[in-house]
């Protein structure tokens, strides 16, 4: 059963919480439960609980129960997880329509490997469904085969539309930097949760204690970062590591800079900030695995981004009417049991 789902999600990574889709063609739906018609398909009540009770059943092992009824904050307002998830699974049923329609025109199809792999997951994804399961939602294997092979072919869609377009970035850019931050703090949070700052006095003599601890650190070898720590009693000093655009979404542009100029081993001179006052040591200028890790995932967001461009042209060709409030049959949609359980 797992292996069945675990291959209808094949393309989570491109539609980020889920991906769905409907029957070809409206005219091969006859008598049955239909949640809403996107362009020339029909979503029914069998393929929508095909991707609702996968998600409900990760859902549940990955944040326990009572998930569904916890409330979110949304662009429409407080929502429930439950609603807010159908709505997912609504507009991703549409993103895979899509990819699907555009495999045609792209003259995308599954091989014979494909196609026979696709078979085996719908067989035994089929046969650990229940008897109610089946009667009612009108589930049958050929349903599920087709789930799959449409997610298949959405994804061969997007590796291809990816791969027609260059994505790079330099080392630079992704390169990942560990540092100690001995940070002379001039602010104190109060018990209420405000910031109070210091007074010019008090700034004073952090500077004074952040040019000693410099020079301390110049003239004694054995000096290290934790003894810096517990001498001045630093409550904010910690270890890092960042690419360059968290470091300066921390600390600006300008310390930035400052910190990637340094060396392995090297020490900064005292740097201010809106903190107080820095002195900076780098452990490692560069972490190679970390670094190729940053940069594979800068790229991934670079191609989802790229594409969620190239998709929303697609999308409005296909379907440009749908909403989601109008379209859907909310009552259909409400009958799958998304309970918190015991």
């Amino acid at each position: 059963m797992r292996l069945g789902k675990r291959m209808i999600f094949i393309i989570m990574s491109i539609c980020c919480v889920l991906s769905l889709v409907a029957c070809d063609k409206k005219e091969e739906v006859d008598e049955v439960q239909v949640v809403y018609e996107y362009g020339d398909s029909v979503v029914t009540y069998g393929e929508f609980y095909i991707y609702a009770k996968t998600v409900e059943e990760d859902y549940r092992k990955a944040y326990g129960n009572g998930i569904w009824s916890l409330e979110l904050s949304t662009d429409e307002g407080k929502s429930s997880v439950r609603d807010v998830t159908i709505r997912d699974l609504v507009y991703n049923i549409n993103r895979i329509k899509v990819l699907v329609d555009k495999a045609e025109d792209m003259e995308i199809t599954l091989n014979k490997k494909e196609t026979a792999e696709a078979a085996t997951v719908a067989e035994t994804f089929f046969a650990g469904l229940t008897e109610k399961d089946i009667k009612e939602t009108e589930i049958t294997q050929d349903v599920v085969r087709q789930v799959i092979e449409e997610n298949m072919l959405a994804k061969k869609v997007y590796d291809q539309t990816i791969s027609e377009h260059e994505f790079e970035i330099s080392e630079e850019q992704a390169r990942m930097t560990t540092f100690c931050d001995m940070v002379f703090e001039c602010y104190r949070v109060k018990e209420d949760g405000t910031v109070e700052k210091y007074t010019d006095e008090k700034k004073a003599t952090q500077l004074e204690k952040a040019n000693e601890a410099l020079s301390t650190l110049a003239q004694d070898e054995e000096m290290t970062y934790e003894m810096i720590v517990d001498k001045y009693d630093l409550q904010y000093a910690a270890t890092y590591t960042m690419s360059r655009t968290e470091l300066i979404d921390e600390y600006g542009e300008s310390i930035a800079d400052k910190i990637l100029a340094l060396s392995g081993g090297e020490v900064s001179v005292v740097i201010e900030s809106e903190y107080g006052y820095h002195i900076f040591k780098m452990l490692q200028a560069k972490d190679e695995e970390l670094t190729k890790k940053n940069k594979a995932a800068i790229i991934e967001r670079m191609q989802k981004d790229y594409f969620n461009g190239v998709y929303e042209k697609w999308s409005k060709r296909y379907d440009s009417r749908f909403e989601f409030d109008e379209d859907v049959n909310q009552e259909l949609v409400g009958k799958f049991p998304f309970t918190d359980g015991e």
